[in-house]
């Protein structure tokens, strides 16, 4: 049946719904770790020498580039083809690598640019995954038909929120303080959307869940014709 809703109504069914929200937040933090490494790792390396890591940085946009679409697929693989269709295990996973690598930068920031670097690449490719699975696919996944959209922008302009919040945070500590709080201030982000993550950790479309019970039936039913049913049915338990 066609429904038709009004702004009011589209911007209740996304803020109304906790797994929209959750999610929101999830790409707030990935805004700005994503933005904390690709907006200051250029200012860092002009204004603090980084010798044997200058092809890092001569090289930037072209790394981001592939690193980005590396991190992307990746997240889109452990997804679908590791966790059935969940978008919280992934999310998991690059948060809590994205925890480590910016502790490696913490402890090395002064003293070995070429980590530093790497580190910094690979907190590129990983919140690109994060935000790959967060903004187009989640909204797509729980967004709802007449929602899909609203849900979409709203999810992805957190990330724009999150890139703000960096800006003014990593700015300040760096003007004032040290280029050493750069990499500590993106930390509890990295282990906020870890967090958050893990709470969806469990969750599925709707879609996704019928047809895992539908093939799971099926498997059962024919399982059963061949006398194999006590073993399927304790697969299906583990």
């Amino acid at each position: 049946m066609h429904e038709e809703y009004s702004t009011l109504d589209l911007f209740k069914l996304v803020f109304l719904n906790p797994l929209i929200v959750m999610f929101a937040l999830i790409e707030l933090t990935a805004g700005v770790l994503r933005n904390g490494i690709m907006q200051w790792y250029t200012i860092f390396g002009h204004d603090v020498k980084q010798p044997g890591a200058e092809s890092i940085l001569a090289n930037w946009g072209l790394l981001l580039c592939v690193f980005g679409i590396i991190g992307g697929f990746a997240g889109g693989l452990i997804s679908d083809k590791i966790f059935q269709s969940r978008r919280g295990p992934p999310a998991v996973i690059f948060c809590a690598f994205m925890l480590m690598m910016t502790a490696v930068m913490a402890m090395n920031l002064f003293s070995l640019p070429f980590v530093v670097g790497v580190a910094a690449l690979l907190i590129v490719a990983a919140v690109t995954g994060v935000h790959s699975l967060m903004s187009g696919t989640v909204a797509a996944d729980f967004g709802g038909r007449k929602a899909t959209a609203t849900a979409s922008g709203i999810v992805d302009g957190f990330v724009y929120l999150g890139s703000g919040v960096q800006s003014v945070g990593v700015g300040y500590l760096v003007t004032h303080h040290s280029w050493q709080w750069w990499p500590i201030f993106l930390m509890p982000f990295a282990l906020i959307g870890g967090l958050v993550a893990w709470r969806i950790w469990h969750e599925l479309p709707a879609a996704t869940r019928v047809y895992i019970e539908t093939v799971e039936r099926k498997h059962l039913v024919l399982a059963t014709t061949n006398g194999n049913a006590e073993h399927v049915i304790q697969t299906l338990k583990s």
